[in-house]
């Protein structure tokens, strides 16, 4: 049984989302709906969709006047768990936002790795 929910985020950039999703192998495709029951029929237009092994995954604004992404998905549908998905979007996008606010303000990245636990070190510098 389809069961298609809707998750608020803080995320606003979409090229930095997009960039994120792709890193973690999704395809990204813009435009789109997802569909699902779940007592009625519900049906959500987005903005763009994330595909990967099969698992669908819809952004769409969450308002006209926030400009957060909702995480729109048929969660029983996916493979990988929720909070996983989420998790790992979430810190993608965290990574690259904050490589590409530290370029625009003039610093250098370092290092940037990922540890056994998860954790992402990064090292940056002030480019004179």
């Amino acid at each position: 049984m389809s069961h298609v929910t809707k998750v608020k985020t803080q995320l606003k950039d979409g090229p930095v989302l997009k960039q994120a999703l792709r890193k973690l192998g999704y395809q990204v495709q813009e435009g789109g709906a997802v569909s699902g029951t779940h007592g009625r029929r519900l049906r959500y237009e987005l903005e763009f969709i994330a595909s990967k092994k099969g698992a669908r995954i819809g952004f769409t604004r969450a308002h006209a006047t926030d400009d957060c992404y909702e995480i729109v998905a048929d969660w029983n549908n996916q493979r990988t768990s929720k909070k996983r998905i989420i998790g790992d979007i979430f810190q993608e996008y965290s990574c690259r936002k904050l490589m590409k606010t530290a370029r625009r303000k003039g610093y250098a990245v370092l290092k940037n790795t990922v540890t056994r636990d998860g954790q992402i070190e990064m090292i940056l510098r002030k480019v004179a």
